[in-house]
């Protein structure tokens, strides 16, 4: 006997069908492609290499040189580039500084440094380049203070001058001025005041055009009384240009440093801010750019989304008017309520949407016969006193904007 046996297929799970994945995602939100962005940057890249090239090209174009009086960049009448080519044909190195602090950091027992513009410096300025050890070269004495450049009543400044067509000899042992020869007649002079003191080129009696003496460091004090024989323009007449490059060129080095155009001093150069404090400044800049680098990555770039869900403008209006009624914001209320109506009666009244409430309120008041005053009132009134004064205001306000739209 044959027993048959139907076979049963097994049950088997549903199958539930996967909604389908877009195009691009994954397990994290991609951002907007490198391309786009920079797509959209691009014009102002452009714009911003643009402004570096012209930066860059009139940079490069224009002239490398100034115009300030007795500048050794200056090829000018005033200038002092010939002194200072004269120098360096000599072998002396030639640099500027624009402060005291660097001419006093520069200066040294192998250096020179020419002062401008002596009495734009304090005494206590003088004093503590006088002290640093360099030779000291002033160009120009009229109305300047030496004080402090040389030991005690050293040398001091008069106004006594000479005619420019007179020809002064040395008359005196010291060899700069012996090796000039003669010097035309100066601006202004110098009168030497102690016993170690040396004074050239007698002016009238006591004064000079040239003049040494001993510095507080050590160093030569040397005092050219009229800055004009160091010029472009005069620097070849008579023995200028010798008393010039000898009284500058006894060291290798010279420090031209005009007072008149230092630099203000910083924060930092003041004794308040103590020398370790722009050090921590600058570690505490790294640690921050440290930390927000770190803390960049971690959070990834920024990427648009939309919302996941939809917000109805119902909602928003009972929220904000639950924070109006919160703080008791009446007036903001109010304000809200009115502006919101004029803007909506206004091109239905034939009114542009920038007309004033009280435009709007007597084009209303013709338009549905109510009376002006209480249209006025309703679009252009008072604050409301309380809650219920502000729900009544907005029940005639839909009344109103009802009876002109009815219209």
């Amino acid at each position: 006997m044959t027993t048959s046996v139907s076979s049963r297929p097994e049950p088997t799970e549903p199958r539930t069908r996967r909604p389908t994945d877009p195009p691009g995602a994954g397990d994290q939100v991609a951002g907007e492609p490198p391309a786009a962005r920079v797509r959209r940057w691009r014009p102002f890249i452009l714009a911003v290499g643009l402004l570096l090239i012209v930066t860059v090209v009139v940079n490069l174009l224009k002239p490398q040189h100034s115009d300030r009086p007795l500048a050794i960049d200056n090829p000018g009448r005033n200038g002092a580039q010939a002194l200072a080519r004269l120098l360096r044909d000599e072998g002396v190195s030639v640099e500027t500084v624009r402060s005291t602090d660097a001419a006093v950091r520069s200066a040294g027992p192998n250096t020179t440094v020419v002062l401008l513009n002596a009495g734009d410096l304090d005494n206590h300025e003088r004093e503590e380049l006088s002290d640093a050890g360099a030779d000291i070269v002033v160009l120009g004495a009229l109305h300047q203070d030496l004080t402090g450049l040389s030991e005690p009543a050293g040398l001091t400044a008069s106004e006594q001058s000479a005619p420019t067509d007179v020809l002064l000899t040395a008359q005196c042992a010291d060899a700069d001025a012996t090796a000039a020869v003669s010097v035309l007649g100066p601006h202004g002079s110098v009168r030497p005041g102690s016993s170690g003191a040396i004074g050239c080129f007698p002016v009238d009696e006591g004064g000079y055009a040239y003049a040494t003496a001993a510095t507080g460091g050590g160093g030569a004090l040397r005092v050219i009384a009229d800055a004009g024989m160091a010029t472009n323009s005069r620097l070849t007449d008579a023995g200028h240009a010798s008393l010039a490059v000898r009284a500058l060129g006894h060291h290798d080095h010279v420090v031209w440093f005009d007072a008149s155009q230092q630099q203000p001093r910083a924060v930092w150069d003041t004794d308040s801010v103590p020398r370790w404090m722009p050090v921590l400044i600058l570690q505490g800049a790294i640690i921050v750019c440290a930390l927000a680098a770190v803390r960049g990555r971690r959070f990834g770039p920024i990427v648009v989304e939309n919302l996941p869900v939809v917000v109805r403008a119902t909602e928003t209006t009972r929220g904000r008017g639950r924070l109006y009624r919160r703080a008791g914001a009446r007036d903001r209320a109010a304000r809200a309520l009115r502006t919101a109506t004029a803007l909506r009666l206004a091109p239905r009244l034939g009114l542009p949407s920038q007309a004033r409430p009280a435009d709007v309120a007597d084009a209303a008041a013709q338009a549905t016969g109510y009376p002006p005053r209480l249209v006025h009132e309703l679009l252009c009134g008072p604050v409301p006193s309380s809650d219920r004064v502000l729900a009544d205001l907005a029940v005639q306000l839909d009344r109103l904007e009802s009876e002109v739209l009815a219209r």
